[in-house]
């Protein structure tokens, strides 16, 4: 009988240990999930990220061609009038603003704009 026990009392204790084994690898699944949690959402923050860059870089071919083209018409107005000579101004035209209001701030930069060139020829003479 009491080999009966001891061996009754050896498994309960193997089982024990397991139990106590499978507690921690619980646990340490637990925070595993949470770890990859964390990834995934920092991926998809770099995801929103690489939108971002995509979109500028989408733009930035008619950036380079509008200053391109502005370099052309300046130097050769420059070698033409033997001059010193001004790049045209750029339009600039904001995102996500109603038509109203960008025709308020189009008639205020071409008024700086009548401005600016009144002051350029008044340095000029």
């Amino acid at each position: 009988m009491s080999k009966t026990n001891t061996a009754i009392y050896q498994k309960i204790a193997e089982k024990r240990a397991n139990l106590e084994r499978f507690r921690e690898f619980k646990e340490l699944t637990d925070d595993l999930v949470l770890q990859l949690e964390s990834i995934g959402d920092k991926l998809e923050t770099m995801n929103g990220g690489t939108a971002s860059v995509a979109l500028i870089l989408a733009n930035w071919k008619s950036v380079v061609q509008s200053i391109s083209l502005a370099s052309l018409a300046l130097m050769k107005e420059s070698n033409d009038n033997n001059k010193e000579a001004f790049p045209e101004p750029l339009v600039r035209v904001r995102v996500g603003q109603s038509n109203e209001e960008n025709q308020d701030e189009e008639e205020a930069d071409e008024e700086e704009g009548v401005r600016d060139s009144e002051e350029v020829e008044e340095s000029t003479e």
